[in-house]
C-alpha cells in the first residue's frame, strides 16, 4: 500500500478512484478531460475483475477534472512506476491503468470500500460508504452555483430529473443563495 504524507493528496487520489473507478489509464486523460467509458466488474465464473460496458448510454461522458488532481494523479503514477521497478513482488499491468494492485490487475470497487473503511477506522471516523463522495461531490457543485445539467452531464445521468431527485435536497446553503437571488431580483425591480 502507498503510504502518502501529504493528507490531500490522499483525499485526492481516493475521491477520484472512487468517484472515476471507471477510468483506465492517464492516457485516457486529454487536455484535463477525461472520457469514462468502461468500468470494472468482477465475473460470475471465477470472480476475475474484467473491464465492461457502462449501465447505459449517458454513462458515457468526458468531462473536466481540476489541473491540481491531475497532477496529483501524474505524482501517484510515478510512485506507483517506482515501486514496480524496486519491488519485484509489484506487478505492472500491461494496459498502464492508474489504480491497479500489487499483481498489476484492476481494483475493483470492493478494493476500494474495503481500503476506504480502512481509512476511517484509522481516523475514527464512521464508514458511510464510498458513494458518499460521489454524492458529496454533487452537492458541493451545486452549492457552488453549478447547474443542474451540468452536474447531471458530470454524474452521467440519463436525465437531470434523475439528479434533481437524487442530489437537490435543498441545503442550507443553496437556500440561502437563492433567496438572496430572489432578494436581489426583487430590489432591482423596485
Amino acid at each position: 500500500m502507498l503510504e502518502f504524507k501529504d493528507q490531500d493528496s490522499l483525499i485526492a487520489i481516493l475521491v477520484f478512484s472512487i468517484f472515476m473507478i471507471k477510468s483506465n489509464s492517464l492516457d485516457d486523460i486529454k487536455e484535463n478531460k477525461i472520457t469514462v467509458e468502461r468500468q470494472v466488474k468482477r465475473t460470475k465464473i471465477g470472480n476475475k475483475p474484467i473491464l465492461t460496458s457502462l449501465k447505459n448510454t449517458s454513462s458515457y461522458r468526458t468531462i473536466a477534472i481540476e489541473k491540481d488532481l491531475l497532477k496529483e494523479l501524474k505524482k501517484f503514477k510515478m510512485k506507483q512506476n517506482e515501486m514496480i521497478l524496486s519491488k519485484t513482488s509489484f506487478k505492472k499491468n500491461e494496459e498502464d491503468i492508474i489504480f491497479q494492485n500489487y499483481l498489476g490487475n484492476y481494483l475493483t470497487p470492493s478494493t476500494v470500500r474495503e481500503s476506504f473503511e480502512k481509512y476511517c477506522e484509522k481516523a475514527n471516523v464512521e464508514y458511510k460508504g464510498t458513494h458518499v463522495f460521489r454524492h458529496t461531490h454533487a452537492v458541493l457543485l451545486l452549492e457552488a452555483g453549478a447547474s443542474i445539467k451540468f452536474v447531471s452531464n458530470r454524474l452521467g445521468h440519463k436525465t437531470i430529473k434523475t439528479t434533481s431527485d437524487t442530489y437537490l435536497d435543498i441545503t442550507e446553503k443553496i437556500e440561502e443563495d437563492e433567496l438572496k437571488k430572489f432578494a436581489s431580483y426583487i430590489k432591482n425591480k423596485i
